[in-house]
């Protein structure tokens, strides 16, 4: 059974945010972290219905670099939080509490922007272990992903996790560098905007602008992902290690 028609649990909704306009990235994480996920940690009601929850920072120094030129445009996100559920109804009933409605409506305008992507997927596929990374990882990539045009959904779930992510198993270079990679395959809800977001662990910022001009990455990896994903819909950042809200 494949990770888009398991009906299993735990899910996990990602999350891509953008700070408010006139906030700096200290005054954003500051919110995001003591007041937003506070709330959330600290909230008997709200909490009983999460599982995990995490924060990845955008990393100090990522705004300002040079771009190579295999990288999507910048869509200037500043983090992405990630709840983990152990099911649908658990996030409907999270949302439905009412401490929760009314806390959403006022806090939103605090810190964020209110434009957010954001996508409900499965528990990751491990493509290179170990789970959640190595632990001396210094960074990792997290990046939303929407199938191409005219690709069925499960043929889009199918390559991606069998012949995309057997390329990372099975090519050293590509390989070598990784510190983790798991792929978070998006459910088969009619609405979804997105249809997953992949997640990969590095020593460094460095590390992985490096991993991007080996030729195996330029020759195999970059026509395979024209392939199969609508390049326009992605969005990505490079992420410090996460803050742990809820263990």
């Amino acid at each position: 059974m494949t990770a888009s028609t398991s009906s299993a649990g735990p899910f996990k909704y990602f999350a891509f945010l953008k700070r408010r306009a006139g906030l700096s990235t200290d005054e954003f994480l500051d919110q995001w972290e003591n007041g937003h996920a506070r709330f959330f940690a600290d909230t008997p009601e709200v909490r009983r219905h999460i599982r995990r929850y995490e924060l990845y920072p955008r990393i100090a120094g990522d705004e300002d670099r040079a771009r190579t030129d295999v990288e999507v445009p910048d869509a200037g996100f500043d983090g992405v939080a990630v709840q983990w559920f152990d099911t649908r109804a658990d996030l409907q009933a999270l949302q439905a509490e009412p401490s929760y409605q009314a806390f959403a409506a006022a806090d939103q305008p605090d810190y964020r922007d209110p434009l957010t992507l954001g996508v409900l997927t499965r528990a990751p596929e491990v493509i290179v272990g170990p789970p959640g990374g190595r632990s001396d990882a210094g960074m990792s990539l997290i990046c939303i992903l929407r199938r191409k045009a005219g690709l069925e959904l499960g043929e889009f779930h199918d390559h991606w996790l069998h012949h995309h992510g057997g390329l990372f198993q099975t090519i050293p270079e590509l390989h070598d560098p990784l510190l983790g990679y798991e792929q978070n395959h998006g459910t088969d809800l009619p609405d979804a905007a997105f249809d997953g977001v992949t997640q990969q662990w590095f020593a460094s910022l460095p590390a992985w602008v490096e991993s991007l001009q080996v030729p195996s990455h330029r020759d195999v990896v970059e026509p395979d992902v024209a392939s199969f994903l609508d390049l326009e819909s992605m969005a990505f950042i490079v992420a410090t290690p996460p803050i742990v809200v809820i263990a």
